[in-house]
């Protein structure tokens, strides 16, 4: 080829360039001039308060350039046809915000904006939702902070009115109704249809239970977490569940606490008896469980059944479900008073109290002389004792009572939750709560969770 024919086409190919290139410039200055055209226009409906007509711009011209400021711009207009009465609900507003939200998860002014207007038409759900999704994001702000303080102790109410109520466990509560028992779901919903007599908790994925038989005789059971029976045991009256213990080649085993008429002895989950005969026997966590040998002489025990440690003690504070170290911490009483003790039986700093309640998670209620207050895991007083009675910590909230009422607390000794009850509950990581209403269990869901 050429010389010239050469330095033709490679002309030619710059000069095509540059056509493309001023064509796309040419278009773009279109398509901007018409982008800001649309602006204009909304930010006029919107001075003369013709809110549909600005928003159709609006989305007119995010269709062009979609934007985090002019997706903002929309939301006073949106509550301004709220207030004067064009829009007749904040549905597709709450639908616009969590498409921002989606769109723009990593720019902390997508939630400032979206939280503030669900907050203000008490979409407590919805913020909450943001906000945990700017949490797991590790999106935070000071007015996202300041939110997230604010929507935290919003709840609903939920009136299902049961007789008695263990706390969550394992992921299931243990309820009863006009003498039914039945387990609930962590969300508070009926996990089955199944009820019994008696229920314990389910712990390691087994539960006790009893049930009326066809012959007219009353039978008790072990059951897994498909409501299948597993075991019949003969003559046992009752048994906080199975908990966790180690035998002698350190292996993991599950036993039983059960009663038979005045005495508790241990089973394995396949109905045998495994060892002991005490005045009480509690259930195994973190191999460890509580038993009475005779009245006011406590020992810690493992999963073969030997003592922990040489120290008796004169009483161990159990939480619900029969257990003396659900954390690992173990309350108990040497006859000078209650200390703090870890799994092993060794005390854990010179802290001293007249009574407590299990740890649950972060601090412990503790009693000193008539009043309760609360106590991390080293033994810190977090908050004075200034209260008739107390329930310790679960998922940063307290209950205290003072009087004839309950009501909640936050570790900084503030109030919670306005409303008072006759009694209370712990809260779940779900955000349930099971609080006292007029002598029956209804329960609370708190929307936001979590740190």
């Amino acid at each position: 080829m050429k010389k010239s024919n050469k330095i033709l086409i490679i002309i030619g190919v710059i000069l095509l360039n540059v056509l493309v290139l001023y064509m796309i410039g040419q278009n773009l200055m279109g398509k901007t001039s018409e982008y800001d055209e649309f602006l204009a226009e909304a930010r006029n409906y919107a001075k003369e308060e013709l809110c549909s007509k600005s928003i159709e711009k609006y989305e007119d011209a995010l269709a062009i350039k979609d934007t985090l400021d002019v997706c903002l711009e929309m939301i006073p207009v949106y509550e301004k046809g709220i207030n004067n009465g064009e829009f007749g609900n904040v549905y597709n507003i709450v639908s616009t915000l969590r498409y921002i939200i989606r769109d723009y998860r990593n720019d902390a002014a997508a939630y400032e904006e979206a939280c503030d207007f669900f907050l203000r038409y008490e979409k407590y759900e919805e913020c909450a939702d943001a906000l945990i999704q700017a949490r797991d994001l590790n999106i935070t702000s000071e007015k996202i902070e300041k939110l997230r303080s604010d929507v935290r102790y919003q709840y609903q109410k939920n009136y299902s009115m049961y007789d008695t109520v263990l706390p969550c466990y394992d992921g299931y509560y243990t309820v009863s109704k006009n003498g039914a028992f039945l387990h609930l779901d962590d969300e508070a919903s009926p996990y089955s249809g199944a009820s019994y007599t008696y229920l314990s908790s389910f712990s390691e994925g087994y539960a006790f239970a009893k049930s009326d038989y066809y012959d007219g005789t009353e039978k008790s059971f072990i059951i897994n977490e498909n409501e299948q029976r597993q075991v019949y045991l003969e003559n046992v009256e009752s048994s906080s569940g199975a908990g966790v213990g180690k035998d002698e080649n350190g292996n993991q085993i599950l036993l039983l606490s059960c009663k038979i008429e005045d005495k508790y002895t241990y089973y394995n989950i396949n109905g045998e008896k495994a060892f002991g005969e005490y005045v009480f026997a509690g259930r195994f966590r973190n191999n460890v469980a509580a038993v009475m040998k005779s009245e006011g002489e406590w020992k810690l025990i493992d999963g073969t059944g030997e003592a922990i440690t040489d120290e008796t003690f004169t009483d161990v504070v159990l939480n619900e479900f029969d257990e003396c170290a659900p954390k690992g911490i173990i309350i108990a009483n040497n006859g000078e008073g209650y200390h703090l003790y870890n799994h092993k039986g060794e005390q854990i700093g010179d802290f001293v109290c007249d009574g407590a309640k299990a740890f649950v998670d972060s601090y412990a209620a503790f009693k000193k002389g008539e009043r309760w207050g609360f106590v991390d895991v080293e033994g810190n007083v977090v908050i004075d004792a200034s209260y008739d009675d107390a329930k310790s910590f679960s998922n940063q909230m307290g209950a205290v009572k003072n009087g004839e009422t309950w009501f909640f607390i936050n570790s900084d000794n503030e109030i919670t939750v306005e409303e008072t009850f006759e009694d209370v509950d712990y809260l779940n990581s779900k955000g349930i709560c099971f609080v006292k209403i007029n002598g029956y269990w209804c329960n609370l869901k708190f929307y936001y969770t979590g740190k």
